[in-house]
């Protein structure tokens, strides 16, 4: 009996030492072909991206190393959300973030770049592309309109990196910031004016007009094609709010509408049409429900 559990406990360390030398050959492997891409050797890089790929197929590394190979930015943004979904605790995740945060301001999608980096910073500050992070992370929530993040994240960055001059937007009124009145570039101080905070995305508002009764909802697109429709109300949905997708027949042929929310007054759809409009760059207007 007792040399039955010996020879289990010594096949038990074996595997562990299989496993460890197997990581041990793996992240040797995925750091050599990270090498080749970050001195431009594509062609050595995609031969071996492929033998690496039926190797370890689950590999953070591999997967990451196909991301930043692709040619399609949207494949690979997807491969970087699959090593934030599946991999949280691999070494890749910070330059997944980063690439997604760069992804989706080049896109216009600024609230979701904000996102991206924000978590960044927060969870990896000692990444190497930090200032860039930063100084795209302050743009994205300019162009979000999403003023109090802003002065919040920078007070926070501010904190971080006290020794770290960083590219801040001459928009931002350094003032605003608790307790740095003194990096007011010298101008005489005025006295702070009311800000009314800025709505997130996805948050219904349901404030009555006194003009404006009966409950209504934005329509956001009309398509021919079904398939089309769905891409978008997704995209919208993607930032929090509830679609639906109504069928209409004009002129012989099926349009497909996008319909966004549901609100109890024509000034709150309104407002929720200037937010898809600021973070998707989606026209939309408001039109009375049935």
């Amino acid at each position: 009996m007792r040399m039955g559990k010996t020879r289990l406990i010594k096949i038990f360390l074996l595997v562990i030492l299989f496993i460890g030398s197997i990581s041990i050959t793996s992240a040797q492997d995925v750091d050599g072909l990270l090498n080749l891409i970050q001195v431009g050797e594509m062609d050595s890089a995609r031969t071996i991206l492929t033998d690496l790929s039926y190797k370890y197929p689950g590999h953070p590394g591999v997967r990451y190393a196909r991301a930043i190979m692709q040619d399609d930015a949207l494949v690979a943004a997807g491969i970087y959300k699959d090593i934030l979904r599946n991999h949280a605790g691999s070494e890749f995740v910070a330059s997944a973030l980063m690439h997604l945060g760069e992804y989706y301001y080049a896109q216009g999608l600024y609230i979701q770049s904000r996102q991206n980096f924000s978590r960044l910073i927060r969870n990896h500050p000692d990444h190497p592309d930090i200032i860039n992070a930063v100084n795209l992370m302050l743009r994205a929530g300019l162009a979000s309109r999403q003023m109090d993040s802003v002065y919040i994240d920078l007070a926070s960055v501010l904190d971080l990196y006290p020794n770290v001059a960083f590219d801040i937007p001459e928009e931002l009124d350094l003032t605003r910031i608790p307790g740095r009145k003194q990096f007011s570039k010298g101008t005489p101080e005025t006295p702070p004016q009311d800000v009314i905070p800025i709505r997130s995305l996805g948050q219904d508002i349901n404030a009555d007009s006194p003009d404006q009764k009966g409950t209504f909802s934005l329509q956001a697109g009309a398509f021919g094609n079904y398939d089309n429709a769905k891409r978008l109300a997704d995209q919208i949905e993607s930032i929090g709010y509830t679609t639906s997708i109504k069928e209409r027949s004009s002129n012989g042929k099926t349009l497909y509408l996008i319909m966004v929310g549901n609100y109890s007054s024509k000034t709150a759809a309104v407002s929720v049409a200037d937010m898809l409009d600021a973070a998707l760059g989606i026209p939309s207007f408001p039109v009375a429900n049935d």
